[in-house]
């Protein structure tokens, strides 16, 4: 009896060996140009939003406001978020770097910016590191 299981087994696994191999023949290679990866990302990290269990969950920039122009050296970001989480916020789709939370809301101290068209996002994090929630996209324009 010992026997006819492992014949079993073996052709069973032989037969998910040649469907993965029928599968990788099949696959097209594609590079991807950098623009492409960027819509990628995007497209799972709001994947990743939809699967999250948070269903109160929420996010938005408050300041600045949209279509904004801002002058000057220094300017305070101020976001609203539910306290599921912690918040980042990111320039121009770059890396994405922690806010302060204090009296309420999530504030960025942003300094060091250059002129031209700015958007700005922000999302909202589990303390586990998932994303819950992304915010609408805020542009302004530093002069």
């Amino acid at each position: 009896m010992a026997v006819k299981k492992s014949v079993k087994a073996s052709a069973v696994e032989k037969e998910v060996e040649k469907k993965k191999v029928a599968a990788k023949s099949t696959k097209k290679t594609t590079v991807k140009k950098p623009a492409e990866k960027k819509a990628e990302v995007k497209q799972q990290e709001q994947q990743v939003v939809q699967a999250a269990a948070y269903p109160n969950a929420y996010v938005i920039i408050d300041h600045p406001c949209e279509k904004e122009n801002i002058s000057g050296n220094e300017y305070v970001i101020r976001i609203g978020a539910s306290m599921d989480g912690y918040v980042e916020i990111s320039f121009n789709d770059s890396e994405w770097q922690p806010c302060r939370f204090a009296s309420g809301y999530w504030w960025f101290d942003w300094k060091y910016f250059q002129p031209g068209n700015i958007k700005i996002n922000a999302r909202l994090v589990s303390n586990e590191g998932q994303i819950v929630k992304l915010s609408d996209v805020r542009k302004c324009k530093v002069i």
